[in-house]
């Protein structure tokens, strides 16, 4: 009985992201983009808070799972996607392709998501991932997107927005080992440099494309170490 009351802890936070992801996708529809953008990072932060939380409280469950999963199929997989989509068509931009990329990221998710819910579960976090996760991919979409509507400089061209989703879908899709976040800030010394580089970089650039240029980062550092390992002698 005590665990069952346990796991709404987890799963309740996992709801306030669906919760963020469904009023994104109403902000998006209506014109909105910044306030849409800024709840899929709310919903970003929350999946990431659910899991860590679950995993403390020792509530993982099937249920759960599922529910996560449903959750980041319409917050960072639908939601992201038709961000795109409102900010470039906000932008003048009505080519095909614009269409196209909304749907892509979507469907790119949803594989990313079946195969994942597949694979052996984990007892503890892993430091690695079999491709790259929906959540940062639909991250890294709606930071390009923020980034551009709060920059008073230099935009994205639009039709540079093409092959950054092409390129995130395929990531999401592919068999690429990405290291985890919780790898990355397993050792306090590198998450205490890594925090004030983070500092550093917000007194140079805005949040949004000071964010952009980390997430981005950790998409260059993966797959660098990704071709280490596969050209590293056994």
């Amino acid at each position: 009985m005590i665990s069952r009351y346990r796991a709404l802890i987890p799963n309740s936070i996992t709801m306030a992201s669906l919760a963020c992801g469904a009023l994104s996708l109403l902000l998006s529809t209506s014109g909105n983009p910044q306030p849409a953008g800024m709840l899929i990072l709310a919903s970003y932060l929350l999946d990431l808070i659910d899991g860590w939380v679950a995993r403390w409280l020792k509530a993982g469950s099937a249920f759960g799972l599922q529910l996560d999963s449903l959750s980041d199929i319409v917050s960072l997989g639908a939601a992201p996607g038709v961000l795109v989509f409102a900010y470039l068509w906000g932008q003048g931009e009505t080519a095909w392709w614009v269409w196209a990329v909304a749907i892509l990221v979507p469907l790119a998710g949803a594989f990313r998501l079946a195969r994942y819910n597949l694979l052996p579960s984990q007892p503890t976090a892993s430091h690695e991932t079999l491709g790259l996760t929906i959540s940062t991919g639909g991250a890294t979409l709606t930071l390009a997107v923020l980034s551009d509507l709060t920059t008073t400089g230099e935009r994205l061209p639009a039709w540079s927005f093409a092959p950054l989703v092409g390129f995130v879908c395929l990531l999401m899709v592919s068999r690429i080992i990405f290291p985890s976040f919780a790898g990355i800030f397993s050792q306090p010394r590198r998450s205490l440099i890594l925090a004030l580089l983070f500092a550093v970089s917000l007194l140079l650039v805005p949040i949004y494309r000071a964010w952009f240029y980390w997430t981005s980062a950790y998409l260059v550092f993966s797959l660098a170490l990704a071709g280490y390992r596969r050209l590293k002698p056994r």
